[in-house]
């Protein structure tokens, strides 16, 4: 698409993932989901939550799953995989990418709010920032306590944030524009310090939608990492191990992402 028809398109606001779904696994291609879902594999073994012996096979819940690339991986490595995202339609290219798998992710549409689960799980997983789309504590705290009626005993919680050090660096002030095999879009990327708020705005132009492109608006909520050690208290859990993105060291002030491992008490 030219700059010429990309200005006289009409710019359509939508929901987000409503539209980004059909081209997230292109977008994000650059992301290592084989890598990420070995950390969690490792990390939750180390603290005794073994494979590939265990009978039955541990129970994982990945919350805000996306197009289902993590859960895929673990489902594949044996464990017991349901997933959940608030996107109708990233479940549905989940559902499509695990059309001809034996023992597929069981795929749900929930948001963090509706998650109603009992018991049942013995690792929660939320990846790739997904906790910084809560916007405010209340939600955060309603989530970790869904969380963890969600879990059995002694289950555990794996989850990560970015920074705001992430967001200085990389989101305050930027854009991407890249054409894929489905179309075009372009992101514009900002960091309100005062607000602690991180926004995207995604412009979409599908090639199966003719001339239309679509804003996406994300927000995210930079939460500082002592009052994320606060909500695990607060929720009831226990603290295990934070650790550096996936290097299992401890982190710093040049941290961009940070995983947290909590375990319900």
């Amino acid at each position: 698409m030219d700059s010429d028809e990309r200005t006289s398109s009409k710019l359509v606001e939508v929901a987000p993932y409503s539209k980004l779904a059909s081209i997230y696994d292109e977008v994000m291609s650059h992301v290592n989901y084989v890598g990420w879902a070995q950390f969690a594999s490792d990390i939750l073994t180390e603290y005794g939550l073994a494979l590939p012996d265990a009978e039955p096979p541990p129970c994982l819940l990945e919350c805000a799953c996306g197009t289902g690339s993590v859960a895929i991986q673990l489902s594949l490595k044996g464990y017991t995989v349901s997933a959940f995202d608030g996107s109708a339609e990233m479940i549905e290219i989940a559902r499509w990418k695990t059309r001809d798998m034996l023992q597929p992710p069981r795929w749900m549409v929930s948001s963090f709010e509706d998650l109603e689960v009992e018991a049942e799980y013995n690792a929660a997983l939320c990846l790739y920032d997904s906790v910084n789309y809560l916007m405010h504590e209340r939600a955060v705290l309603d989530f970790f306590a869904r969380i963890k009626r969600a879990l059995k005993p002694r289950g555990f919680f794996l989850f990560d944030v970015c920074t705001e050090h992430n967001s200085l660096v990389n989101f305050a002030d930027g854009s991407v524009e890249e054409y894929i095999e489905s179309g075009y879009y372009h992101r514009v990327m900002s960091y309100h310090q005062r607000r602690c708020i991180q926004e995207n705005l995604f412009y979409i132009h599908l090639d199966k939608c003719g001339g239309d492109v679509f804003l996406e608006r994300h927000q995210q909520r930079i939460f500082a990492l002592p009052d994320i050690r606060r909500f695990i208290t607060v929720a009831g859990f226990k603290l295990l191990e934070e650790t550096d993105d996936v290097k299992r060291r401890p982190p710093s002030a040049g941290s961009l992402r940070v995983h947290f491992l909590a375990q319900k008490d």
